[in-house]
């Protein structure tokens, strides 16, 4: 039985291992940037590739994402609230469907 449960979690992390590669590739394989605002000098363009480390080779860039991901970490907001953490949005999201699941008329 225990062989069998170690080789569910196997097939497990594995599938989301390939999951969180598929979602990375289809990420990098979209047209643009996220920094398409026209205001944006080319000096501006490099300085926040640098900042969010869109700069390294794609292989580096994976690993870090990865790490990120299994981690927690799921960096900051460019387009939505900027520079705000995106832990922190997934946080109120989370409490929300809380609140609304449980019935809480209201919090105090």
């Amino acid at each position: 039985m225990s062989k069998y449960i170690l080789k569910r979690l196997g097939m497990a992390v594995l599938t989301l291992l390939v999951i969180i590669i598929i979602l990375f590739l289809l990420l990098k394989l979209m047209p643009g940037s996220p920094f398409n605002n026209e205001r944006l000098t080319d000096a501006q363009r490099d300085v926040l590739n640098v900042k969010y480390g869109l700069d390294k080779p794609i292989l580096q860039q994976m690993i870090i994402f990865i790490k990120n991901m299994l981690t927690g970490d799921f960096g900051v907001s460019y387009s939505i609230q900027t520079n705000y953490p995106v832990n922190k949005m997934v946080w109120n999201i989370r409490m929300l469907l809380l609140i609304l699941i449980c019935g809480f008329p209201h919090l105090r």
